[in-house]
């Protein structure tokens, strides 16, 4: 047992054991045995106390311990959190950015492709017209040669080469 707690055992058995002053609450105590008691009773609590101290300082260090190391804790968990989310959020943006530029191209693709088939198209619409141009004439040279040997007067035609298309160069060339 505590030696302070037995200090207080025999206290408390010491007004146990007092005789009552008669027709009041008061007590008789010996006052030597008070005195000596409470003397033990102060040589006693330092070392209590201390030791009392001592204990709540461990404990106040255990708990500031165990504070710091759940606030470390804590920052590496939201570190972590943080680095995720933002790992996270780096792949979602690559992703959007895939997208964008896939679109794009494919947009840019749609569009080379219909230019290249309008500029296919309008090639082939000179040469279809400059084929029916050569064939008109073709036609018109055949006419007067067998208008010529029919009646032998027939006029030649004053143009038998067909005119140049619009743009064309100097050998009859489109550029």
């Amino acid at each position: 047992m505590d030696p302070l707690m037995a200090l207080v055992d025999r206290l408390e058995a010491l007004v146990a054991d007092a005789g009552h002053v008669p027709l009041t609450n008061r007590l008789i105590i010996d006052e030597d045995r008070i005195l000596s008691l409470l003397e033990e009773l102060r040589r006693n609590i330092p070392s209590s106390v201390q030791q009392a101290e001592r204990v709540a300082r461990e404990r106040d260090r255990i708990l500031s311990q165990a504070r710091e190391e759940a606030d470390r804790i804590v920052r590496e968990a939201r570190a972590y959190a943080e680095q995720l989310v933002k790992e996270s959020s780096i792949a979602q943006r690559a992703m959007e950015e895939a997208s964008r530029i896939q679109a794009e191209a494919k947009a840019v693709a749609r569009e080379m492709r219909e230019a290249a088939r309008q500029y296919a198209d309008d090639v082939l619409a000179k040469v279809e017209a400059n084929l029916q141009k050569a064939l008109q004439v073709v036609r018109d040279g055949r006419g007067q040669l067998d208008g010529g040997a029919k009646g032998g007067d027939a006029k030649a035609p004053a143009a038998a080469v067909p005119p140049k298309p619009h743009g064309a160069g100097p050998a009859g060339r489109s550029r």
